[in-house]
């Protein structure tokens, strides 16, 4: 155990310190991709000089798309930073989904949602927990708000709320979770301490919990297509929280997409884990 947490704040440490710069992505309208510092820009396009040195001209009309994305160099390599750097498998991150940037995710086959970024602090998901067999009218809603607070430090701070509507023919029920964060680390890896109060609406009684529950998450790089996320959460008024389970997934990183697979792992598991399945793709 102590070897991997060795391993693991090396990793740590070595990406909050590494050379992260911004570089630019030109998407042409044939589908290539250029990846670079644009060295000069006019009315008839962008020179575009890569990391290897390599000076490109582009012709506006060529041009699809432009955007500055976040990049790491890692021994020699371009690393791009993980495009779900605001949430990890359930539980939410302090960094924003950012300015007019969107993305269609569905949380273990049973929670589709669409999440997007106003400002560079503001994000919105909104989704609902589908079962099979469920009728259309007792579909749970799921609407969910996030402000990040701006870098302070070492860490990123961020508050918020989801507020889940259970809908029924006699009754208006709902229930939710109110919570702050703080990140520490950089887009590439991080890790995030919540602490969040839950809540219950019937009718028109709301009720808060008087202890908050506390959850750890983590994300690490391994390359520049794969990361290790880990999520634990802890209830309060727990006798034995060596008895909970911890979600462990591998999530396999692409340039619009990303997909999680593990599992929930139990401290005295007999067979297979509980499995975990994510799938994410970024619209903008």
């Amino acid at each position: 155990m102590k070897q991997i947490l060795t391993i693991c704040t090396l990793v740590f440490f070595s990406f909050v310190f590494s050379q992260n710069s911004q570089l630019v992505e030109i998407e042409t309208n044939d589908g290539n991709i250029f990846l670079g510092s644009i060295m000069e820009e006019n009315e008839d396009g962008y020179i575009l000089k890569t990391q290897d040195g390599i000076q490109i001209n582009v012709p506006i009309s060529s041009v699809k798309n432009i955007s500055k994305i976040e990049t790491a160099e890692v021994e020699g390599q371009v690393w791009r930073a993980d495009p779900n750097k605001s949430m990890y498998l359930f539980a939410p991150s302090a960094f924003p989904i950012e300015k007019q940037k969107a993305y269609c995710r569905d949380f273990c086959l049973v929670f589709p949602s669409y999440n997007r970024g106003y400002g560079n602090n503001f994000s919105l998901q909104a989704g609902a927990f589908v079962f099979p067999g469920m009728k259309f009218d007792n579909i749970p809603i799921v609407i969910s708000g996030k402000f990040s607070l701006p870098q302070f430090g070492p860490a990123r701070l961020a508050t918020g709320m989801m507020y889940v509507s259970v809908p029924g023919q006699d009754t208006s029920f709902g229930a939710g979770f109110a919570f702050g964060s703080a990140t520490f680390g950089n887009r590439f890896t991080h890790f995030t301490t919540t602490l969040g109060w839950g809540y219950f609406r019937d009718q028109n009684q709301w009720d808060f919990a008087e202890k908050p529950i506390l959850v750890f998450a983590g994300n690490i790089r391994a390359s520049n297509s794969f990361s290790v996320v880990a999520e634990y959460w802890l209830p309060p008024e727990i006798d034995d929280p060596t008895n909970l389970p911890i979600a462990i997934s591998g999530r396999f990183i692409g340039r619009r997409f990303a997909v999680d697979i593990g599992g929930f792992f139990f401290k005295e598991m007999q067979g297979l884990p509980i499995p975990l399945i994510n799938f994410t793709y970024h619209i903008k």
